[in-house]
């Protein structure tokens, strides 16, 4: 609804998707660890995350923003931005 709303062509959104899904993985990236619980300060994986989340949360927040200036309401993304560092295991605060 959103790349609708702001006129983006679903298409060409569909390609840039899959090209970045190429060059980092995908979603199923994230997924090297044998739990899930919050990451060790010692965990070479931490700093990688940590960025992960910031960039996670930048991309979602700014999709809220733009959504608002459409009339849009993104629920699952706003749960997603508030929650993002503790299904990494780089919760804020730790």
């Amino acid at each position: 609804r959103l790349a609708e709303a702001a006129g983006v062509d679903l298409a060409k959104l569909g390609d840039v998707v899959r090209h970045s899904d190429k060059v980092t993985g995908g979603p199923g990236a994230v997924m090297l660890r044998a739990s899930a619980g919050p990451l060790a300060d010692d965990d070479g994986l931490r700093p990688i995350f940590t960025h992960t989340r910031g960039l996670g949360e930048k991309d979602l927040a700014l999709a809220i923003q733009l959504a608002g200036e459409h009339g849009l309401d993104l629920p699952i993304a706003r749960y997603a931005h508030d929650h993002l560092g503790d299904a990494l295991g780089v919760p804020h605060g730790s």
